[in-house]
């Protein structure tokens, strides 16, 4: 069954706060999230590492960070909670979209202005996803999105 619009947020095993991490960090999406280098691929969530390079001194004493550092050090995946989620049937390629100048704030909105991350513009959902072929003469037939079984 589909989430409402404005569901609430999913609960993450870390906080972590978008909106900080660009204001104050001064991080960019692809400091992170950096773009797939296949076809089809999904963006993926940062290595614990990762993170660990700055915050192995930037708040090490913070126990969210030294939950962080743990995983760190046993190669642990941080078990994040997929905010905007496709249905099986559904294909969609993050680096296709980027080599064609979509920014990432077109479907995720101002990331970079939330301490939690949600899909308020509904960017999972066909509706949102039709109006921008529309506006950019993109392919738009059913199988530009949708799996042919």
């Amino acid at each position: 069954m589909a989430a409402a619009l404005h569901a609430a947020p999913a609960e993450q095993p870390l906080p972590f706060s978008h909106k900080v991490h660009f204001a104050e960090a001064k991080l960019a999406c692809q400091d992170c999230h950096p773009t797939p280098s296949k076809f089809g691929a999904e963006m993926g969530f940062p290595l614990a590492s990762k993170c660990m390079v700055c915050h192995v001194l930037i708040a090490k004493d913070h126990p969210a960070i030294r939950k962080l550092a743990e995983m760190a050090a046993v190669k642990q995946a941080i078990p994040w909670v997929r905010v905007y989620r496709l249905e099986d049937f559904v294909f969609f390629d993050h680096r296709y979209h980027l080599m064609n100048q979509a920014k990432c704030q077109d479907c995720h909105g101002l990331v970079e202005e939330q301490d939690v991350v949600k899909d308020d513009l509904g960017a999972t959902k066909m509706v949102f996803c039709q109006g921008c072929h529309v506006r950019t003469h993109a392919s738009a037939g059913c199988t530009t999105c949708h799996n042919a079984r």
